[in-house]
C-alpha cells in the first residue's frame, strides 16, 4: 500500500539507507582499529615508564616506610606551597 502510495519513493530509498549503514560500519571498525593500536601502544610505553621509575619507586616506598613522620611533614609542606602557589595566580 505504502509503496502504491509514495509511487516506488519508499524502495528508492532503501538503497542510500544501506549505503549509509555500510559506510558507518566500516568507519567504526576503522575507528575500533585505530583505538585497538593505541592502546596497545600506551600499554606498551606505560610499560617501559614502570621499568624506569621502579628503583625510584622502591627507594620512595623504604624512606616513607622508615621515617613515616617526616613523610607526612614533607607531604604538608608541598600541599601548603601549592595551596599558596594557585592562591596567588
Amino acid at each position: 500500500m505504502a509503496s502504491q502510495m509514495f509511487g516506488g519513493w519508499a524502495g528508492s530509498a532503501r538503497q542510500p539507507v544501506e549505503n549509509a549503514r555500510q559506510a558507518l560500519g566500516e568507519a567504526g571498525e576503522a575507528a575500533r582499529r585505530g583505538y585497538d593500536d593505541a592502546s596497545r601502544q600506551a600499554r606498551q610505553a606505560y610499560e617501559q615508564v614502570e621499568d624506569v621509575i621502579e628503583p625510584y619507586r622502591q627507594s620512595l616506598e623504604d624512606a616513607i616506610v622508615s621515617n613515616p613522620v617526616k613523610a607526612v611533614g614533607v607531604s604538608l609542606a608541598v600541599g601548603v606551597l601549592l595551596g599558596w602557589l594557585i592562591k596567588r595566580s
